[in-house]
């Protein structure tokens, strides 16, 4: 079963669009296949009508025509409109209510609010820089101190060697053991005085 050619390749063909060597390739396979070769003349044929047709030309105006044909476009309402509207009016509502009921005004309730805001910033706005500072400070001595601590294991374990480094973790290992030992016996006694 051989592969057949695919009609966009015939339609370059025709209109001598393929290079030389896809061209001699089709060819080619046109000698071996039949149905290939059906196909061309079925494309030759659309191709030499399509091609020998008179140009046409679009009358003037036929754009114009064709768009006022069309029906207008149905103007939609913003879907956000309406629950925007409803919130200004409840906004306005709960304004006139609270002047209604405190004798305060939108104004007063503004300046208030601003007195509030600026005295709760200058006091926590200070703070808050001094904690950040300090969170700076306390990262980089964090990290130099675990920088010298690798360093001075890496120090402590190049000038013991292999073997001095096995007897200290070793030792290190046992001491761990011992206070874990001491502080369970500790625990059991506390248990028991109670």
């Amino acid at each position: 079963m051989t592969d057949h050619l695919r009609p966009e390749d015939l339609y370059l063909y025709l209109e001598g669009e393929l290079g030389a060597f896809d061209a001699g390739h089709l060819e080619e396979h046109l000698e071996t296949c039949p149905d290939c070769r059906r196909a061309l003349a079925e494309r030759r044929l659309l191709h030499e009508g399509f091609t020998s047709l008179p140009p046409f030309e679009v009358p003037r105006g036929f754009a114009a025509a064709v768009l006022e044909r069309l029906p207008a476009p149905k103007l939609r309402k913003a879907p956000w409109l309406m629950p925007l509207i409803a919130a200004a009016a409840s906004l306005a509502t709960g304004l006139v209510g609270f002047y209604l009921f405190t004798g305060t005004t939108f104004v007063d309730l503004l300046i208030g609010w601003n007195r509030f805001s600026s005295a709760l910033a200058g006091r926590v706005l200070p703070l808050a820089v001094k904690t950040l500072k300090l969170g700076g400070i306390l990262t980089r001595v964090i990290g130099d101190l675990l920088s010298m601590g690798l360093q001075g294991l890496t120090t402590f374990t190049r000038v013991l060697g292999p073997a001095g480094t096995i007897i200290a973790l070793g030792l290190a290992l046992l001491l761990v053991s011992f206070l874990v030992f001491l502080g369970t016996r500790k625990s059991l006694h506390q248990g028991e005085e109670e």
